[in-house]
């Protein structure tokens, strides 16, 4: 068997055409075989590659409602790979707000809803609650978007719209989120904060005032909080879904 370790994602956010593209890099974990199996649902690969850059054989085989199979063939050496890819417009996972959906009516919003098997459609994975990952990601936006994940996030816009994460606690795969919006950050303590769009970010924060409570509470009755911060993302009115559980970014 060959598993996913620690692995890098490298992603443009196309809101024009509905897409991610770009390419993931995993870390292998090898006890036996030379084929890795990745779980995804209506992606498009482009190419496949180990860290010097030569091509491994792969083939997509189809599957049933859940997805299909992605078989990459690894050399005896292989610790490394990298799938170059784009996402399908209608992937399952990626959600895709017109600027009319949101608050400002100016800017569209993307956000993710891994839960249960849906993160296979934005990125090949392992989709398996039995696993568990740690990630680091960089995400090019449309300027003036900001971009945030389950991971370490910024909490200003940057020039080059181009963000990077780093998410150190193993998650399953379910669990790694992405949202792209005219966002801004408010504080509501030493470890804790809201993103919301700017006309309901202080109604937001008042709403959470009492989140660094909260954790202080918890700590006291089961220990020290392990996942460093919890912040809280305020989807746009017309979301579709329910909230998701996603460590550092619910």
């Amino acid at each position: 068997e060959v598993a996913m370790n620690q692995w890098s994602l490298d992603l443009n956010v196309d809101f024009e055409n509905r897409r991610l593209t770009g390419e993931a890099t995993y870390e292998l974990e090898r006890n036996s075989g030379n084929r890795i199996i990745l779980d995804l649902d209506d992606i498009e690969i482009l190419s496949v590659r180990d860290k010097e850059g030569e091509k491994l054989e792969y083939k997509v085989v189809e599957g049933n409602e859940m997805g299909d199979a992605l078989h990459i063939n690894l050399n005896d050496n292989t610790e490394k790979i990298t799938v170059s890819y784009q996402t399908s417009s209608n992937a399952s996972a990626l959600l895709w707000l017109e600027p009319e959906q949101t608050l400002s009516k100016t800017d569209p919003f993307l956000f993710t809803q891994g839960q249960a098997i849906l993160t296979r459609s934005w990125v090949p994975i392992q989709d398996t609650p039995s696993l568990r990952i740690t990630y680091d990601a960089r995400i090019s936006v449309p300027q003036g978007l900001l971009a945030v994940m389950s991971a370490t996030n910024p909490q200003d816009l940057n020039e080059e719209s181009v963000y990077t994460f780093k998410m150190e606690q193993p998650i399953p795969p379910y669990l790694m989120a992405l949202a792209v919006g005219k966002l801004e950050f408010a504080s509501l303590g030493n470890r804790s904060g809201v993103y919301a769009e700017p006309a309901i970010l202080k109604e937001a924060a008042y709403e959470f005032a009492d989140v660094e409570k909260m954790i202080d509470v918890a700590e006291d009755l089961y220990g020290p909080y392990r996942w460093e911060r919890y912040d809280i993302l305020v989807l746009p009115p017309s979301f579709p879904f329910g909230g998701m559980e996603n460590p550092r970014l619910t």
